[in-house]
């Protein structure tokens, strides 16, 4: 039964919307994969997600350790393990998981880094833009870009591996999890709940761009009939395969 405290308890834990961020000190106490630590504050323990971020999953409980996944853990702890931090939350605080949302600091000889652009830096994390939380969305888009022109992490592995749509389709059980560039030629684009996907002409492929990303993504988008040429990371999808397109700079071709 739900009681009137326990609710009370739940509401306060569970802050869906602030006004503003907050910045707070914690010390990093372990670290879960590319993009989640936990860490100590002055009263409690935290389990924190990297806001505008998605690294390689490490442990999913259904695709297991995607490519990149145990990299990007790595390079996630070379920068902060068993180090101070700075913590600076946005708009929504918390995720379903009750996980705090967070960009990470650490301060270095250079001056202040964001942690979580620099993981975009070095190539081993993806945009993930979910509103309301965008306070450093540019900055994470010039990064993700830079990584791309210096062929970091996934853009080098995708950029060994070119596949139609067709092709990518009947390599799917060998390529799922890793980075790939799809080309397809543009049959249809739908929508399918929250999301748009771009359809091929020939193969079970799909391009997927969730509505949060269309804006960004649209004027980059060529119409009905032309190629498209993606980068991104091949997965299972309703269509068949999919990659995600989180933001523009995915699209290297046209």
């Amino acid at each position: 039964m739900i009681t009137f405290s326990s609710l009370l308890i739940f509401t306060l834990f569970y802050q869906p919307l602030q006004a503003s961020s907050d910045t707070f000190y914690a010390e990093v106490t372990e670290i879960v994969d590319g993009d989640t630590i936990r860490v100590k504050t002055k009263n409690h323990t935290e389990t924190v997600r990297y806001l505008l971020i998605d690294t390689p999953e490490l442990h999913h409980p259904k695709r297991g350790e995607e490519e990149l996944g145990a990299i990007a853990m790595m390079a996630n702890r070379e920068i902060v393990e068993d180090r101070g931090v700075t913590l600076e939350t946005d708009i929504l605080k918390r995720d379903r998981y009750g996980r705090l949302l967070a960009y990470v600091w650490i301060d270095t000889d250079e001056g202040r880094v964001m942690v979580n652009e620099e993981l975009v830096l070095r190539g081993f994390a993806m945009p993930m833009t979910i509103p309301p939380n965008v306070k450093y969305d540019n900055i994470i888009s010039r990064a993700f870009m830079k990584a791309r022109e210096n062929e970091k992490g996934l853009w080098a592995r995708a950029a060994a591996r070119n596949f139609t749509a067709e092709q990518a389709w009947s390599e799917l059980p060998y390529i799922e999890g890793y980075f790939i560039t799809l080309e397809l030629t543009i049959r249809d684009i739908i929508e399918s709940g929250n999301r748009k996907v771009i359809l091929p002409e020939k193969g079970n492929f799909t391009i997927v761009i969730y509505n949060n990303d269309w804006q960004q993504c649209i004027e980059h988008v060529p119409e009905i009939g032309m190629i498209i040429k993606v980068a991104g990371r091949a997965r299972k999808g309703f269509h068949g395969g999919e990659i995600i397109l989180s933001d523009p700079a995915q699209i290297v071709y046209p």
